[in-house]
């Protein structure tokens, strides 16, 4: 049976838990667990990211790729080409001011649900099925302060976008810049284009957080993390790479 941490950190403001999601993940996490408050540092981390990935929208030349990337995604996953009558529609729907605010406020709703999915997921796993005795409310903290990586990953993100105006399904820090040499539609550059060094990086944070409330090994809950997320990534894109490229 496993246990979870003693309360021996003292608190942390929150400007110190998010720094020190980055610089010292593990003496963070022995805080956060003792003391879980994960609604500010979930909240504040979803609007970092609306914030920064909407910015560049307001931009003509980002607005315009990130259109045909979605409509190139759109395309992969129906099978189907779009209709110039489509394409306008869509169009004028990215110039709307309405739907550029709309996606700056998604991640607020967007990363709370996914938080409480994964911490749901996080805390059957190791206390139902292994014997854990952490609450819930210290699985959520674990899992929203690792969203400080992916607000990181946008804010660094943001100047890329601004000056390139090139967008990919995995940011402008994907694997898929290692193989520049690969057809861009054959399946292994799809998928390595759709990993971000920085989603890597925050599973390794949520196993140490992880780690953290259930003293277990790090190494192995990262791991293991680490290859179903790929595992997953790798299976969509073979499925839609199969069936509709």
């Amino acid at each position: 049976m496993t246990d979870s941490a003693p309360v021996q950190a003292p608190p942390l403001s929150l400007l110190q838990r998010m720094i020190g999601m980055i610089t010292a993940p593990r003496a963070t996490y022995e805080s956060v667990v003792a003391h879980p408050r994960p609604f500010g540092v979930l909240f504040v981390c979803a609007l970092i990211i609306g914030i920064t990935a909407t910015i560049p929208q307001f931009t003509e030349p980002a607005r315009q790729a990130t259109l045909d990337m979605q409509i190139k995604s759109m395309e992969r996953f129906t099978g189907q080409a779009v209709t110039p009558e489509m394409y306008e529609k869509f169009d004028a729907q990215s110039r709307n001011p309405v739907t550029r605010a709309s996606n700056a406020i998604a991640p607020l709703i967007m990363f709370p649900i996914l938080a409480l999915i994964l911490s749901g997921l996080f805390w059957v796993f190791f206390n139902a099925i292994l014997g854990g005795l952490a609450s819930f409310k210290q699985v959520l903290a674990v899992t929203a302060h690792s969203y400080v990586i992916t607000a990181l990953a946008t804010t660094l993100s943001l100047p890329i976008l601004l000056y390139k105006f090139s967008m990919s399904m995995g940011g402008p820090f994907n694997l898929g810049a290692l193989v520049p040499m690969l057809d861009e539609t054959s399946i292994l550059a799809s998928f390595l284009s759709g990993i971000s060094v920085f989603s890597i990086w925050g599973w390794i944070v949520v196993a140490i957080g992880l780690s953290v409330l259930y003293r277990r090994s790090a190494s192995a809950i990262a791991t293991t993390l680490v290859i179903l997320s790929l595992v997953f990534t790798f299976a969509l894109t073979a499925v839609f790479g199969s069936l509709f490229g």
